[in-house]
Formats: C-alpha cells, structure tokens, sequence
C-alpha cells in the first residue's frame, strides 16, 4: 500500500511539442482517465481519474519542460481527490499505476509517429532505437508486481471470506472493505446490513460536521458603591480583525507571487464558478513554501471541491514566512488570504 501522492519522471528524446501533442493523444484513450485542461504554452496538463475499486479517484497534474532542443523531462503527480480522508491515505498502488499508464500510453504514440514519419532506407536501423517503449525512470514493473502480488495472490480460502481481513479493510480503507463484505460467505445477511449503515452513517456525518468557531465577548463590568454612587467601567481591548494579506484571482491553474504571514491565525476566503453547466467541477488550493514545487514534493490541499459553484472560508495553520499559492481550477476563481491581526 502506498501513502498519498506519487511522483514520476521520464524523459523523452523528442521536442517539447511532439510530447504535449503525444500525451493529448494517448491519455483520452486510457480507460478511466480525460484531460480536464490542457496548456500548451506552459507545458501544463490537468487529468483526472474516475472511481474505480481502490479509490474515489485521483488528480494528476503533469509538466513538460524542455532540456534541450530534443529531449523533453516529463514530471508527474497522482493524488487522491479525497486527501488522507475516508481510505485516500492506501491507494492499494492507484497512484503509481496512474504513473505508468500515462508514460506507457505517450512512449507508445511516439514510437508510432516515429516509425510513420522515417525515411525508409533508415526506418531499420532506427527501428531498434524505438522498438522498446522507454520505460519510466522512477518504476520497475518487477516491483510494481512484487507489491501487489500479496494482494493478488490465489490462496485454498478467497480473501473475501477472511473475516479479520474483511474488518480491518472495512476500517482504514471501506469501499473494498464493503465489496469484500457483501462477496464474503462468512457474514449474516443482517451483520452486513448492519456493518453498511453505520459504515454509511459515519461517513456523511464526517462530511457535514463543520467546524465551529468560538467567539470570545469582552464584558464590562460596572462596580457599585454605596458611598458614592459611582459607575467604575473597565475598557475592553480593541477587538483583532481580519486583515488581507493577499488576493489571487484566475481562471484555470495558475501560480500567484510570493506573499507574507506573520504567524498569526489566518484563513483563505474563496469563491469559484467551474465552466460547461455540467453540474459539478474542480476546486484545489494549496499554499505552498517559497521555492518549493508540489509538482516536485507532492502536497496537501488546503481547499479541495468538487462543486459546480463555491463560495466559502477555511482556516489555515501557517507559521511565519513567505508563501505562495497553486491553483488547479475548472473555471474562474477567486482566492483571497487574510490574517487575524
């Protein structure tokens, strides 16, 4: 099992264009995967993976960079649409799969363009130079089937009839835990009714528990003297407000300039329209540390949505520093950082 976001790379011997055009060919052809937004002058592409068995689903943002005339390095990022919530922390290796799929799929239209497009009296002996796809520098399949080979391995008695197994997949990771359960023999009727709804009960109460903030009043106190009649008022201490550090409007993924908090408590007020009246969208913002890549390092969000129409606030735990924020989005938005001061 691995733990949240995975990064790869690869390098093509080909110009920077003919990979970006190459990829918008082979990854609509993925079962399960559709490019969300595509930049070709940034080198930027946006896919999106749909629920299968081992997730809810991932976002996989790509960058293409040119090294040289032809070669062009290729950097990767599979992340679960739900963060470490509800099973997204074991993605039973979704992410590094998603990886390797995508490369596969490129490597294997560049070769095919190549093989067209060569002159004929050098098509043989270039044909041993692109025979072999270019297998992704960060993966070996021998370990890709080495980890999953547990999993997948046929014992005398199914997986899915393993009671201890059965309860603890209910628990850290519950949409297999719950195939497992209903495919399992060893289970009542009435225990796996039981066992859904309450898997089902705590899962939406997560989803609605919002989070409340307690406010402090400042109470005057009038003290009394019978002698002399007088009204002793203690003043209160100027209240603290909320003070803009920085707003970031866009449309699309975007990177905004650098900006400054001091370590006081402070949240991110936020509204977004996704484009198309499809009915739902893709809303992330993280707030990343000056000089570090999430398309490097990985990352958390710290707003994530899935929403057609937003508009909302989250606190944000930062110490003092200089930032700046990434912005994945399916349509326009605005993004506005405020302190407690």
């Amino acid at each position: 099992m691995a733990f949240l976001d995975h990064n790869g790379e690869s390098e093509f011997p080909f110009n920077k264009d003919n990979v970006f055009n190459a990829m918008c060919e082979a990854i609509p052809k993925i079962d399960g995967m559709k490019i969300e937004n595509a930049d070709k002058l940034s080198g930027r592409i946006l896919v999106k993976a749909g629920v299968s068995l081992y997730s809810w689903g991932e976002n996989i943002p790509i960058q293409l960079t040119t090294i040289s005339e032809n070669l062009t390095k290729v950097s990767i990022t599979s992340s679960p649409k739900t963060g470490i919530m509800f099973g997204g922390a074991f993605d039973m290796g979704k992410n590094r799969k998603n990886i390797e799929r995508i490369l596969q799929a490129t490597s294997n239209v560049l070769v095919n363009r190549n093989q067209i497009t060569e002159n004929p009296k050098t098509e043989n002996s270039q044909q041993t130079q692109f025979s072999q796809p270019q297998q992704p520098q960060n993966f070996s399949s021998s370990n890709y089937t080495q980890q999953n080979s547990n999993f997948n391995q046929s014992n005398t008695k199914k997986w899915y009839n393993k009671k201890w197994l059965v309860i603890i997949l209910c628990i850290i990771f519950f949409p297999i835990g719950l195939y497992a359960l209903w495919k399992s023999n060893v289970f009542s009727k009435g225990w796996k009714i039981g066992i859904t709804a309450f898997i089902a009960f705590a899962f939406f109460y997560n989803l609605m528990d919002d989070k409340k903030s307690s406010n402090t009043s400042n109470i005057s106190t009038t003290d009394k003297t019978t002698e002399t009649s007088r009204q002793t008022v203690i003043e209160t201490p100027k209240e603290k407000e909320w003070t803009k550090v920085y707003s970031f409007s866009g449309n699309g993924m975007k990177k905004s300039p650098t900006f400054e908090l001091t370590g006081n408590e402070a949240r991110i007020k936020y509204n977004y329209k996704a484009d198309g009246g499809l009915g739902m969208g893709m809303f992330a913002v993280y707030v990343v540390d000056e000089g570090d890549d999430i398309m490097k390092t990985g990352g958390v969000p710290e707003v994530m949505s899935q929403a057609e129409n937003e508009e909302s606030e989250s606190t944000i735990q930062k110490s003092a520093g200089k930032y700046y924020l990434n912005v994945n989005a399916s349509g326009n938005w605005t993004v506005t950082v405020e302190e407690l001061k």
